[in-house]
């Protein structure tokens, strides 16, 4: 597993970065576009830097791609 910071992720993801900042603000997961992505604390506390699997985002990318 890579994990990514949220600027990488919201690039793969087409968003601005502190749309998923926000969104992922102490908690475990966040939702964009009607899915869950996970998110990894890098320390303990609520201002620790959330990171994500780029596996899991590309996946969400991919199945966003093909959706009709």
């Amino acid at each position: 597993m890579k994990l990514i910071r949220a600027g990488q992720a919201a690039r793969l993801l087409g968003v601005d970065p502190d749309t998923l900042r926000r969104r992922a603000a102490g908690r475990n997961h966040l939702e964009i576009y009607g899915h869950r992505l996970r998110v990894f604390r890098m320390d303990e506390g609520p201002g620790a830097e959330g990171r994500f699997d780029e596996d899991e985002v590309r996946r969400l990318v991919a199945h966003l791609n093909n959706e009709p």
